[in-house]
């Protein structure tokens, strides 16, 4: 009995795979960002523009209304730049949407990380939209690392150096 319990313990904690803090420091290369995104069990959906890589968590395919996923990741092939999408929004017990705020979502998680392990910047407007940006000493990627909730997503955003931010 004991070694089903510590099977099903095993099981379930492979099948909850999460973007870590860690795992986003490793991101460097479009080599790493596909690293991270299958090992996190997200899936390939390359339906945007031919620059960039687009992966969704659990992806719901959608050919008339467009892919569903409650988290994107997406990687620019010329920018060496990386984006993280984190749904804030859930469904709720009769269907209706309901705001996800709690501390063990990937976004949350990362966020926490960020603030403990890294030191602030500066806030950085991309697209009218402000971006509280840290330098992270542990990143193999050059650059910062911003985040912000937008209009129900959380999105973590990698800035290269002397990146254009409008």
């Amino acid at each position: 009995m004991k070694k089903l319990l510590l099977l099903l313990l095993f099981i379930s904690l492979i099948s909850f795979s999460q973007i870590t803090y860690d795992d986003l420091m490793s991101i460097n290369s479009l080599d790493t960002f596909k690293k991270v995104a299958i090992e996190n069990a997200y899936e390939f959906d390359n339906v945007n523009e031919d620059d960039w890589v687009t992966c969704g968590y659990h992806i719901a395919r959608d050919s008339i209304n467009g892919n569903k996923s409650s988290k994107w990741m997406y990687y620019s092939k010329t920018g060496d730049k990386f984006n993280l999408l984190f749904s804030r929004k859930g469904k709720g017990l009769f269907g209706n949407t309901i705001d996800i705020d709690n501390s063990d979502n990937g976004y949350d998680l990362i966020v926490a990380d960020i603030k403990e392990k890294c030191k602030y910047y500066k806030i950085i407007n991309y697209k009218g939209v402000d971006y509280v940006s840290y330098s992270c000493y542990e990143s193999s990627y050059k650059g910062k690392i911003a985040f912000v909730i937008d209009e129900g997503w959380g999105v973590v955003r990698h800035f290269p150096p002397n990146a254009p931010t409008e």
